[in-house]
């Protein structure tokens, strides 16, 4: 894995893990918050955690694909 796909993948971790921060603490203050619009907080809580999950295995997958590619030494040596 080359320096720039780390890099790549350095940046998806840090925006997953924000995403899943963010969307606990709504989740979290979802608990607190009165009235039917406590199950739309709930919800939205939820979304931002499961859109930042996937964010991040597409960023993964996007990454595995370039690198099939691209032809890794260890694949193409085979061929």
């Amino acid at each position: 894995m080359t320096l720039k796909q780390q890099k790549v993948l350095h940046y998806f971790r840090n925006i997953t893990a924000a995403g899943i921060i963010l969307g606990l603490i709504v989740f979290i203050s979802s608990f607190f918050v009165s009235g039917i619009t406590g199950d739309y907080v709930l919800s939205i809580g939820l979304s931002i955690m499961v859109s930042s999950m996937l964010i991040f295995g597409f960023g993964f997958f996007i990454n595995v694909m370039e690198e099939m590619t691209k032809g890794s030494k260890g694949i193409r040596q085979y061929e």
